[in-house]
């Protein structure tokens, strides 16, 4: 998230659905809107790419892809 917090994308989707009961998605795309990060509250705005315009926090998915390695040993 922009504030520095990160979410998976279904997590993002699940909050900004808590926060936006009545917007209509287009299947599970959500495409522009608004809600608050649940760790700090800032709010963060989605584009008309909707949560998938998220920027990725490369250094998470790198930790959690060498767990998953590990794991798998």
């Amino acid at each position: 998230l922009p504030c520095q917090h990160n979410l998976c994308r279904k997590c993002a989707n699940d909050v900004f659905q808590a926060a936006n009961p009545y917007w209509q998605s287009r299947g599970s795309l959500i495409s522009g809107g608004r809600f608050r990060c649940p760790s700090c509250r800032h709010e963060v705005l989605l584009d008309r790419h909707g949560v998938y315009g998220l920027q990725r926090n490369l250094l998470v998915e790198n930790i959690i892809d060498i767990y998953k390695q590990e794991c798998s040993r």
